[in-house]
């Protein structure tokens, strides 16, 4: 909306209002509209009515203008701290490097400043076209430095699927009972919901139930979001072994222009198929005049986009406050859900049929999907050396005396390879990370002392080559980390010791 007025209301994809008052940046600190009566401005209008004009005409949506106009009075706010003009170079740098400070601290994702960088250079671009030179030595994060996801532990999942699940299903209940409250009503629709005996008044309920139907299909099938909020409600029958399954199928550019494809049973009791046709009624009536599975309702009927999954999340962790194992906010994520999907499968069958399921390349998989729940890894890995140990050696103190080599050591020495080849396999990603480069770091200094190497010299090699493949900075972060906590906890104490003595 345009005009005299200095305030300019946005049309969120929620459907709702937002009133954005550019007077404020005009005044210290940038307070909100019902302080500046109090306030004497320090900056002149004609700087607000450049910031104005620079929205005004700015290209993007609502909510692009809304999240930069956050982005600019944050800026500004900082500059007022330290006493510097916002357009000028030294508080672009200086705004910038606050943040980095920030990413390195991780008190923010990495994504989180490439953003705020972005929607700067862009806001101040729109208002001055010399000020995109300001950013020309602003710090740029290398591609290596995404964040992987952890999966939910076992706890977790299971608390969120169930949660979702009742959700879901009493709104669906609700919509059966009276669909013409909730048929065009946009936000308006009003639903009470019951789970964990405690009842909850669902506003905007026919969202709600929308977004739940997207994160239970994400638990389903492991799709990203990118390819699972444009699945339409009409999809193809094809036959799998003798049995009918409707079948959705898109191409995934990352994946070098692989073809993602799942397979949803046309008529089944299980939960997929169940989740599937509820949506896809639900938007057959709701919003006929679009395809789509997810179809948010808005007077377009416009498909479920990545804020309204944001949007969701809000309003379930107050509604809902679940607690995660480390006692944070526990709320749905699909990008969670999918390292889950990862796991399991890989587990049962395989690293290659994982990245399949998933859609990616084998890399991908281990450089995005790589983390398991903190609090269920340190079990897992205790019960795989555990196994290992079983496999290869007996107790120190029962060991024969040295003797010539037989046959019964070169099997040994065979499955001591096949331990250790893991870490040279082809499929095998390095993830350019600290905590990975520490795992190497702290193999390469057990070897050093031991005697393993002199029956299988490739072994250092492969460690200290693997090592060197990891980015200097990364490197350095390692040495830290061992001079700090020592040997990486897979490689303390005798761990390598017990293997070693078998050589």
């Amino acid at each position: 909306m345009r005009g005299e007025s200095v305030v300019r209301v946005w049309q969120m994809p929620n459907g709702k209002l937002r009133a954005h008052d550019f007077n404020r940046l005009r005044y210290a600190l940038v307070p909100d509209s019902d302080e500046l009566k109090k306030l004497t401005p320090i900056r002149s209008n004609d700087f607000m009515r450049d910031c104005l004009d620079a929205f005004d005409h700015m290209g993007g949506s609502t909510a692009s203008w809304s999240s930069k106009f956050k982005r600019l009075s944050s800026y500004i706010r900082f500059c007022d701290k330290v006493a510097q003009n916002p357009f000028e170079a030294i508080s672009v740098n200086a705004y910038t490097e606050h943040l980095f400070d920030k990413q390195l601290r991780g008190d923010i994702l990495d994504s989180v400043y490439v953003k705020a960088v972005s929607e700067l250079k862009a806001t101040l671009e729109a208002i001055n076209n010399n000020y995109a030179e300001y950013f020309d030595f602003v710090r740029r994060l290398r591609r290596s430095q995404g964040n992987s996801h952890e999966g939910y532990s076992q706890r977790e999942l299971e608390l969120l699927v169930v949660t979702l699940y009742d959700l879901f299903s009493q709104l669906f209940s609700a919509y059966k009972a009276d669909p013409t409250g909730f048929i065009g009503t946009k936000w308006q629709s009003v639903a009470t919901v019951q789970i964990d005996e405690k009842r909850h008044r669902v506003t905007g309920a026919l969202s709600r139930f929308v977004v739940a139907g997207a994160y239970l299909m994400s638990f389903f099938t492991g799709l990203n979001s990118s390819v699972l909020l444009k699945m339409t409600r009409e999809l193809e029958t094809t036959v799998i072994d003798g049995k009918r399954y409707l079948k959705y199928t898109q191409v995934k550019p990352r994946a070098r222009y692989a073809h993602v494809s799942t397979p949803i049973p046309e008529k089944s009791d299980s939960y997929l198929s169940q989740i599937f046709r509820c949506l896809a009624e639900v938007a057959h009536q709701t919003a006929p005049q679009t395809p789509w599975l997810f179809a948010f309702p808005t007077q377009q009927a416009e498909r479920l986009q990545s804020v309204h999954l944001s949007n969701f999340n809000k309003w379930f962790k107050k509604s809902f406050a679940l607690k995660a194992d480390d006692g944070s906010e526990l709320f749905p994520l699909i990008s969670n859900f999918r390292v889950n999907v990862s796991l399991e499968e890989a587990r049962e069958n395989g690293a290659h049929s994982s990245a399949r399921v998933l859609g990616n390349q084998i890399t991908q998989v281990t450089n995005n999907y790589s983390r398991t729940s903190a609090f269920e890894s340190e079990s897992r890995m205790a019960d795989s050396l555990e196994r290992i140990y079983q496999s290869v050696t007996q107790p120190i103190e029962s060991r024969p005396e040295p003797q010539a080599e037989t046959e019964s050591e070169t099997q040994r020495l065979l499955q001591l390879e096949s331990i250790f080849k893991c870490f040279s396999c082809e499929y095998q990603a390095l993830i350019d990370e600290p905590y990975s480069a520490w795992l190497y770091l702290s193999l390469i200094k057990q070897l050093e002392c031991q005697t393993l190497t002199s029956k299988l010299p490739w072994l250092s090699e492969m460690a200290e080559r693997n090592f060197e493949c990891f980015s200097q900075g990364i490197r350095n972060e390692a040495h830290a980390l061992f001079e700090k906590f020592g040997p990486h906890p897979l490689w303390q104490g005798n761990s390598l010791e017990q293997v070693a003595g078998q050589c």
